[in-house]
């Protein structure tokens, strides 16, 4: 069973916390103050650290500062919580490699949904290199989705993941963009209205920053024949207005895959 470690000042959310891990397979451990959760972080050694930012007896950006410096707990993801709305905050955890960043009040299935994907990916074991054949029969494409409403998220999750997709969440642009980089996916589903930016420009950043950028379709609910002229600049692999039907979004993902698999010298037809 995996250990979380929940280090956070209030009671009230600490045990609600507690319940919600403990209710989902998790072993968990309190601390109340950043200086009794760094003690048992290097002590207990858990797999997650879900960590509050202002708390008693020091910040928590110094705690996750610390931790990463140890050679204890260097490699163990935190997830940040908090109740401030400094818009800095977001750009100073990334430097820290935060697995996740929630501001209060948060939806906890969202939160546990970031919890189980991190842990997922941190324990995934090595697998032998295979030949170019078998990667191209073998379905394990992935699906990042960057979607702030979690239950549309969540939904294209089940869908996908149905289909034998590989999915990974993310609800704003920051976690959105650092997924992307760390384990660039090979299709993107993504929302053009998303905190932290806007989606076609997020887009664009993708498609410079990585060497192979991968296909992504957007979403919207605005109906601006801007967004779809800018997508179509972009190149994208598809552009759907909410409310969309899910079975066509599946074919567009589907087609758009395999046209990207399609062996060198063969003509899509």
């Amino acid at each position: 069973m995996k250990k979380v470690l929940i280090i956070e000042d209030d009671p009230n959310i600490a045990a609600s916390l507690d319940v919600r891990f403990t209710a989902n397979g998790f072993v968990t451990l309190l601390a109340n103050d950043a200086l009794q959760g760094t003690r048992l972080a290097v002590q207990s050694r858990p797999d997650l650290v879900v960590l509050d930012i202002s708390m008693p007896a020091g910040n928590g950006l110094t705690v996750a500062a610390n931790l990463k410096k140890l050679p204890e707990t260097w490699d163990i993801p935190i997830i940040f919580i908090t109740a401030s709305k400094d818009p800095r905050l977001r750009e100073m955890i990334m430097g820290l490699g935060a697995a996740g960043f929630f501001e209060k009040p948060y939806e906890i299935e969202e939160l546990l949904v970031v919890a189980q994907q991190t842990l997922s990916r941190k324990h995934v074991p090595s697998r032998p290199k295979e030949t170019e054949t078998e990667k191209w029969s073998r379905r394990s494409e992935k699906v990042l989705i960057i979607e702030d409403d979690s239950k549309i998220a969540m939904a294209l999750a089940l869908r996908l993941k149905a289909a034998g997709y590989q999915t990974e969440l993310a609800f704003d642009a920051v976690f959105g963009l650092s997924a992307a980089v760390r384990t660039p996916p090979d299709l993107i589903l993504m929302d053009i209205s998303i905190p932290g930016g806007n989606g076609l420009d997020l887009a664009q950043k993708i498609q410079e920053i990585l060497p192979e950028p991968p296909l992504i379709i957007c979403l919207t609910a605005s109906k601006q024949p801007a967004l779809r002229q800018k997508a179509q600049e972009l190149e994208l692999a598809g552009f759907f207005e909410k409310p969309y039907e899910a079975e066509e979004l599946m074919a567009a993902i589907k087609h758009a895959l395999e046209g990207r698999h399609e062996p060198a010298g063969e003509p899509t037809l």
